[in-house]
């Protein structure tokens, strides 16, 4: 079990070449490992190299951008850093971005081109930010579309649009295009769906399905599909395209999702409060019709060692002692995690067109691999 941290791992974020991860073990601090180009905690070296400690409340969110290098953070107390590297100094250096938010950070996200970024929040709004080169700074333009927390946002490929989920039991598409960084062509044709689509702070489209807080969205690697997740256990997908969005809700029978990442076009994967990845797909590239497909994580049964009777007497007199009970009550799970995941990161090939690996970090602490192919899945890509 690759348990990076007692206190848990709240959100976690890799470099291009995954040489090194940043995480967040619960606190205000971000940890940088070096991964020595593994994905297992065994194969990292066994203290950080750097220790980021700018916030002074819990790290809600890191995003580590491929294409500048750049590391972007938020937290609980209502400011988020884009962090770079000082080769010189071998030394992260931190630049404050003036969010104007008076409640927590929820979650942060770089775009695709990596010229700005979104941050969702407790303040009812969205700072969209981009770098000033004139003045030196980074500036925020809000959308104030939400009535309530925003507890998560996710970027369309485009560089254009950004999704959003909330307490407000919403899920919106908003324009977040801007003319001095955004291009103008429109290659997936979606003028035709979202007139509106280069006016900044516009909804262009808004899902009501989930009747009850959304915790994560994403977006598919086309740009024509979307998932969102509802607290009722429920898992929804839109499929964009033709006159209007059409969307498809399912319902699992286990306990809430909190994360989810498309894979691929077809496939996306979703985990919780279960303590396992689902995976779920669809039967047709541009179809409506999704279904689930399985666990990731088989759940085989721990053997566990038997206790000599020394051990087992010292065992019954801790419980009686610490718990009043005469014996451990079997409380450990069978999955890999023992605690909620709170994130999922998946590995992209060249094209970003499949994910067929991804890690898991969650409140246990544990951070850790999955392979989808070992795990039995197959024909997940396009």
């Amino acid at each position: 079990m690759d348990r990076v941290s007692k206190r848990g791992v709240t959100c976690m974020a890799w470099n291009k070449d995954c040489s090194m991860i940043a995480l967040c073990p619960n606190s205000s601090e971000i940890h940088i490992y070096q991964t020595n180009g593994g994905k297992f905690k065994k194969d990292w070296e066994k203290t950080p190299k750097y220790i980021l400690g700018e916030h002074t409340e819990v790290v809600s969110s890191i995003d580590w951008c491929h294409a500048t290098n750049a590391l972007l953070t938020c937290s609980h107390d209502r400011n988020a850093y884009v962090w770079t590297f000082d080769e010189k100094k071998d030394k992260w250096i931190p630049s404050l971005v003036i969010l104007r938010i008076n409640r927590a950070a929820t979650m942060c996200k770089w775009s695709p081109l990596g010229n700005k970024f979104a941050v969702a929040s407790s303040a009812k709004v969205v700072p969209i930010c981009h770098y000033e080169e004139k003045h030196k700074w980074w500036v925020a333009t809000t959308i104030k579309k939400h009535k309530s927390t925003v507890l998560s946002v996710a970027w369309s490929p485009n560089n254009k649009f950004i999704v959003t989920g909330g307490t407000d039991y919403r899920c919106r598409i908003i324009s977040a295009y801007q003319e001095a960084l955004d291009p103008k062509d429109d290659p997936h044709d979606f003028g035709k769906i979202f007139p509106k689509q280069h006016e900044f702070g516009e909804v262009l489209a808004e899902f009501q399905v989930a009747k009850a807080w959304v915790h994560d969205v994403a977006w598919s690697p086309s740009g024509y599909r979307l998932a969102f997740l509802g607290h009722g256990s429920t898992i929804h997908f839109v499929q964009l395209g033709g006159t209007s969005p059409e969307v498809t809700s399912l319902r699992h029978s286990g306990l809430p999702y909190l994360a989810v990442e498309f894979i691929s076009d077809k496939a996306v994967v979703a985990s919780g409060f279960d303590q396992n990845p689902h995976v779920y797909v669809s039967a047709e590239p541009e179809g409506t019709e999704w279904k689930f497909e399985g666990k990731v994580d088989k759940e085989e049964k721990k053997v566990k060692k038997k206790k000599t009777k020394f051990s087992a007497a010292a065992s019954m007199f801790e419980n009686a002692a610490t718990r009043g009970q005469k014996a451990a009550k079997k409380t450990a799970a069978n999955t890999v995690h023992q605690n909620s995941i709170m994130e999922i990161y998946p590995f992209w090939d060249s094209n970003r067109k499949y994910a067929g690996t991804f890690e898991t970090c969650g409140i246990d602490g544990v951070v850790t691999f999955w392979d989808l192919s070992k795990a039995g899945f197959k024909n997940l890509k396009e």
